[in-house]
């Protein structure tokens, strides 16, 4: 960005006029131009980042990796652009699919877990995965369902593979004393439900629209 008017006026020579005269009113015009272009040039530097890029601009940026967008809001377009530069070095294993899912949710691979099912003692099953945490606040503040977090699953795996189950994680937990009330981040929540624990879920399937990926 340019110097503010007074900053401007004050390079050039006294015996220029300067407060109220003609010629300051077209530097000030010339200034705010200069401005403007500058602020453009800023944006359109940023909107070269998948996390800044906004509309068309995304399109675009889509365009080039092959992933389109379908009916996908910004966010959740973000994401599949995250995880489709991501995808294109996974090779099918946990490990790659943990860490496509850290990198186009913008979380921790700590934060997930998953398994073969084929070892599960209660219902195995020899091609599927059992997703057994997944931080919800994640898939929400990425405006994804469960169903579609499903099916970004079974295009990180081996073909032929599904998800069974996904198990949601939240972040309550209960009182570290019995018989006493504790107001945190991980309890239940102050008056002004301002702070506390949120709950998580089972995967239960919906109508969701589908993601193009």
């Amino acid at each position: 960005m340019f110097k503010k008017l007074p900053d401007v006026m004050s390079l050039l020579p006294d015996v220029i006029a300067k407060d109220g005269s003609r010629f300051g009113a077209l530097v000030e015009v010339w200034l705010k131009q200069m401005n403007d272009i500058a602020e453009t040039v800023r944006v359109m530097s940023e909107w070269k980042s998948i996390d800044k890029a906004e509309g068309s601009t995304l399109d675009e940026i889509g365009g080039n990796v092959g992933q389109p967008r379908g009916q996908a809001t910004d966010e959740v377009y973000r994401m599949l652009l995250r995880s489709k530069l991501a995808r294109m070095n996974a090779n099918g294993s946990l490990d790659s699919v943990i860490q496509v899912l850290a990198l186009a949710l913008q979380a921790e691979p700590h934060e997930f877990r998953l398994s073969e099912q084929h070892s599960d003692p209660v219902q195995p099953e020899p091609a599927a995965v059992h997703v057994s945490s997944v931080p919800y606040e994640k898939l929400n503040s990425a405006g994804l369902s469960p169903v579609q977090f499903i099916t970004l699953v079974e295009r990180l795996v081996a073909a032929g593979v599904r998800v069974s189950q996904v198990e949601l994680t939240g972040t309550f937990a209960l009182a570290s004393l019995a018989d006493r009330l504790e107001v945190s981040e991980h309890g239940l929540a102050d008056e002004a439900m301002t702070q506390g624990g949120s709950l998580g879920d089972l995967y239960v399937p919906g109508d969701d629209y589908k993601l193009p990926i």
